[in-house]
C-alpha cells in the first residue's frame, strides 16, 4: 500500500464517519422544522426563550386542541407516548 493511498484511505475514513451523525442531525433538523411551529411556540420548558435543543425536539412533538375547563387550548405532546409537553390556552381579556 502506498503512502499516498494511505493518507486517502484516513481522509476517507474520517469524513464517513462524520458524515453519518452530520445526516442524522440535518434529517432531523428539517423534520422539526416541517412541523410548522413558530420559534417562539417551541419554547417547550417556557424558559422564555427557545435553544437550538428545542427546535430539534420539535420533532417529535405533537399539537391538539383540547378543552380546559371550558376554554380551547392547544396541547403539545410527545409523539412517543403522548406525555404533555405543555398546554397553552389564549389569555382571556378582562
Amino acid at each position: 500500500m502506498s503512502a499516498r493511498f494511505g493518507k486517502w484511505l484516513i481522509v476517507a475514513t474520517i469524513a464517513a464517519i462524520l458524515a453519518i451523525p452530520a445526516f442524522f442531525f440535518v434529517a432531523r433538523a428539517i423534520t422539526a422544522w416541517r412541523q410548522g411551529y413558530d420559534w417562539a411556540e417551541m419554547d417547550w420548558d417556557d424558559k422564555g426563550h427557545t435553544s437550538m435543543t428545542d427546535f430539534l425536539r420539535a420533532a417529535d412533538i405533537g399539537k391538539r386542541p383540547v378543552d380546559v375547563n371550558g376554554q380551547s387550548c392547544v396541547e403539545y405532546f410527545i409523539y412517543r407516548d403522548g406525555i404533555t409537553v405543555k398546554i397553552v390556552c389564549p389569555q382571556r381579556r378582562s
